[in-house]
């Protein structure tokens, strides 16, 4: 058995579209602005970033921001540099947990898309990942985005280990504080609880694969129109069809999902 570094500092790397607030959820967990935010739909994190956070334990993370996945002037498709800047990071950083940011307005099938490429094709689906649902501070009650569309988030194929519906905003004069720190004790106890005390460290001969299988997986979805987009390639059990797999075609599109 190889020598595996584990770095005593876990690293939880934040991602998702452009505009979804990653950069201010960073700043929450911060308790202070340490990431720059921006309210223009292009974004304003070109490149990855890296924070080191305290929780209220004292406990120390390293939390990566990444460059926002665009949807592309159709939107429908991922921002290509981004996926090289994850995919770049995954080859040199120990991953401990996943992130997933998404908008609660903004949940559509180009979010399977990320999460197939990033997770299940990038880091082989063998991270915990979580997701975080962002911009829910008009709701009276945050959680109920959950309540209407986890049955959604089963049929797109999708799974986590568990989930936060948030704001990451306190809002002018700070009317949405209340919920602002509610939201920031959610997240916390979800980094707790999902980080994985062991990192994960992708094979090589993996991250060598990984542009090829990207690019059959998106050739599929782009040959699809309309209501055919709703039948995602299906990844399932991420890592271990993958894995097993000599070509992306091989397996990529052996099972198909309709939500």
């Amino acid at each position: 058995m190889s020598n595996v570094y584990i770095p005593s500092i876990p690293n939880v790397v934040v991602f998702g579209q452009t505009g979804v607030g990653k950069s201010s959820l960073i700043n929450m967990m911060a308790r202070q602005t340490i990431a720059k935010v921006s309210s223009q739909a292009a974004g304003c994190t070109p490149s990855i970033q890296k924070y080191s956070i305290q929780s209220d334990a004292g406990d120390t993370y390293t939390f990566w921001d990444t460059p926002g996945l665009n949807e592309g002037e159709d939107g429908n498709v991922p921002a290509q540099e981004a996926f090289k800047h994850l995919s770049r990071l995954v080859g040199q950083a120990a991953i401990n947990l996943i992130i997933y940011c998404v908008r609660g307005s903004r949940f559509t099938d180009i979010a399977r898309v990320n999460y197939d490429l990033f997770y299940g094709i990038i880091c082989e689906g063998k991270v915990p990942i979580v997701l975080v649902v962002t911009g829910l501070e008009l709701e009276n009650d945050m959680d109920l985005w959950w309540n209407h569309n986890e049955k959604v988030v089963q049929r797109m194929g999708m799974a986590f280990e568990g989930h936060a519906c948030v704001t990451t905003t306190k809002g002018r004069d700070d009317i949405f504080k209340e919920k602002f720190l509610v939201s920031e004790g959610r997240v916390w106890a979800l980094v707790k609880e999902h980080c994985n005390p062991i990192p994960w460290t992708p094979r090589q001969e993996w991250l060598a694969k990984v542009p090829k299988k990207m690019e059959a997986y998106m050739k599929e979805y782009n040959s699809r129109t309309g209501k055919e987009r709703k039948s995602l390639p299906m990844l399932d059990h991420r890592a271990q069809i993958l894995s097993k797999s000599t070509t992306a075609s091989s397996v990529c599109w052996s099972f198909s999902i309709t939500w």
